[in-house]
């Protein structure tokens, strides 16, 4: 599929000179601007289709793997500060305020 898509991309680029080449513009044709526009419809198609790095599965699958250990380590935080955070009111209940 990857080299079927570099060749539709790569002929889009002489088929928009073939196609300008029959557009007449003033005193020329328009293989210049079919070329272009053949070129612009390549980049689009190489930049729309599919992600834009090679190796999108494996960061997916390395990214299941660590999730749980990412996971773990911000529950862990999380009850810590929490603890820590009902030591402090219970230290300021206990304390006694009054002057």
């Amino acid at each position: 599929m990857k080299y079927i898509k570099v060749i539709v991309g790569l002929v889009l680029i002489p088929f928009g000179v073939f196609v300008g080449s029959y557009i007449s513009l003033g005193g020329g044709n328009g293989a210049i601007i079919g070329g272009i526009l053949g070129g612009i419809l390549c980049c689009i198609l190489f930049w729309s289709s599919g992600p834009h790095w090679s190796s999108s599965k494996s960061l997916d699958e390395q990214y299941q793997v660590h999730n749980n250990v990412d996971k773990q380590a911000i529950d862990n935080t999380v009850r810590s500060m929490e603890e820590a955070q009902l030591e402090d009111q219970i230290r300021y209940k206990g304390l006694d305020h009054s002057i």
